[in-house]
């Protein structure tokens, strides 16, 4: 997913997808967008789907220092995105 008003790239990595010897495309291709201005985000999928809230957070952080005023919605009752917390430096 490219947000290129805010020059943010966010990448789902897997290995289905990703077989070992595009490791260096993906490295280029984050090369190519750092030099242009770009930041990248890359998930694995046991993030986006064990980890759901978190990832969305961490998005939401890095497009927010970006210049988005957008909120984030809340997945669930239990989600923290959305609530104020910074989710840069969580884990």
């Amino acid at each position: 997913m490219t947000y290129r008003e805010y020059g943010l790239v966010v990448e789902l990595d897997g290995q289905a997808a990703h077989p070992a010897g595009s490791r260096w495309r993906d490295v280029r291709r984050d090369n190519a967008s750092t030099a242009v201005g770009q930041g990248t985000l890359r998930y694995g999928w046991a993030d986006v789907t064990g980890r759901p809230c978190f990832v969305a957070g961490q998005v939401a952080d890095a497009l927010a220092a970006r210049g988005w005023t957008g909120t984030p919605r809340r997945c669930g009752r239990s989600c923290g995105v959305g609530c104020g917390v910074g989710w840069a430096e969580r884990d």
